[in-house]
């Protein structure tokens, strides 16, 4: 059965007052590597079906990978006893009726049906590249395709389709370097492999064997996906209700300063460099969405519950994240501005130390560099840092062309490299 019609089939046999219905379909295929050599090649395929099930404000959700028709109605009655058994959730929201959505074009049929031979060329080529500098390279290239349809009871259907293909290496040298790359896009034919291992591999053999200086407040070149991964913390904290009610870094900060004057932070689901779902979690049409513009925070996140509280249209959520601000540089345009500093690949680990302060920690990896004259000089050993974006956001020297990376956690972005004045380094790692 087709996702409509399996829809259908709980949507008929519902005896709730309000129903819903999520199937999600993911295709994926990895091939995975290590020691300059595949060592895995898999696919799978996966199924779920959600329901949420309400009897007035008395809220059931159950789901099942089994999509058969009893697989469905059984997960239909677990969510409908559930709800019944369930105390009032008193910021439910009855299911919107149909909406009119954007037309995402997020959809590539090659990249959806990539064969194992493409990716395996992929990473012979890497694997040829790497030995021939002398590193080892791991890593995976994976591709596939999610379809993702909605129903409800209120007469809602909406669906979306999109592919991805994801290539991500790591190389590591005799010498202890290390480096890092990583490619993202929802067409395979973006992905540019051999500039990206030759990115990975550059790293591990630059600079030699990692030396150590002393941590403290330094000049940073974040690359975009340290940059990215930073920023992850603010757009997961655009709560609307928590800054209300006094739990949020963000309370009594909107209409003010929070970044540079050049940095403006965004959801765009038409963006075509991340082209999103046409329709947020709730159902509602997704739309463009600035959060901060000018540095000026200018937007919270408003759910359908909350909105209707405060009398403001509900937003969605912070998703499809596109940060502007730079001047067209690249990497190595911005390092060559630094006089005395270090370039970062990435973070790892990183977490929350003060949700309310927006304090994060987390370590450096994938190839960390010194910067003296405007030239890396020297490989160095990790460090772990300690800063805010409540601070580090006004301390934005220069930001460089905005490019589709692929952060830590995962979150996909359009984000620019930055450079950063007296980012915090609090102590070196064990690795």
């Amino acid at each position: 059965m087709d996702h409509a019609q399996l829809a259908k089939v709980a949507l008929q046999a519902a005896k709730a007052e309000h129903l819903e219905v999520w199937i999600d379909g993911h295709d994926e295929a990895v091939t995975r590597f290590s020691d300059n050599a595949i060592n895995q090649n898999v696919a799978k395929v996966t199924q779920t079906v959600s329901l949420r099930a309400a009897f007035g404000q008395r809220v059931g959700i159950a789901s099942t990978t089994d999509t058969s028709p009893e697989g469905v109605i059984d997960a239909l009655h677990r969510a409908e006893a559930i709800a019944r058994s369930s105390a009032p959730d008193e910021e439910y929201m009855p299911p919107p009726g149909p909406q009119c959505y954007p037309e995402v074009q997020a959809y590539d049929e090659v990249t959806s049906t990539l064969p194992p031979t493409s990716r395996a060329e992929a990473v012979a080529l890497t694997a040829r590249l790497s030995a021939e500098a002398g590193v080892e390279s791991s890593g995976s290239y994976t591709t596939g395709a999610r379809r993702l349809f909605l129903a409800n009871s209120a007469g809602l259907e909406a669906c979306q389709e999109r592919s991805f293909a994801r290539f991500t290496v790591s190389t590591s040298a005799q010498s202890g370097g290390s480096g890092w790359s990583e490619g993202y896009s929802h067409r395979a034919s973006d992905l540019d492999v051999e500039t990206l291992a030759r990115r990975a591999i550059g790293k591990a053999v630059t600079g030699g064997a990692p030396i150590t200086i002393e941590p403290g407040p330094m000049t940073v070149v974040l690359e975009p996906a340290a940059f990215g991964s930073l920023m992850c913390f603010i757009t997961w904290t655009l709560n609307a209700k928590e800054a209300d009610e006094e739990r949020s870094a963000w309370t009594g900060k909107v209409g003010e300063g929070i970044a540079v004057p050049s940095l403006s932070l965004r959801s765009d689901p038409l963006d075509p460099r991340l082209p999103g779902d046409p329709m947020t979690e709730d159902g509602l049409a997704a739309r463009r969405v600035d959060w901060i513009g000018s540095g000026v925070l200018r937007q919270l996140a408003y759910s359908r519950y909350w909105a209707g509280r405060q009398g403001v249209e509900p937003t969605g959520y912070c998703e499809n994240i596109v940060i502007d601000g730079g001047d067209g540089g690249q990497d190595l345009d911005l390092i060559a501005d630094v006089e005395d500093g270090i370039l970062v690949t990435r973070f790892w680990y990183t977490n929350f130390v003060d949700e309310m302060a927006l304090s994060t920690t987390g370590m450096t990896r994938g190839g960390l560099f010194r910067i003296e004259k405007g030239e890396v000089t020297s490989a160095l050993t990790n460090f772990r840092f300690n800063d805010s974006p409540l601070g580090f956001l006004k301390r934005i020297r220069r930001m460089g062309e905005p490019v589709l990376t692929y952060t830590e956690y995962p979150e996909t972005m359009v984000c620019p490299p930055a450079i950063i004045d007296e980012f915090h380094f609090t102590s070196g790692t064990s690795f």
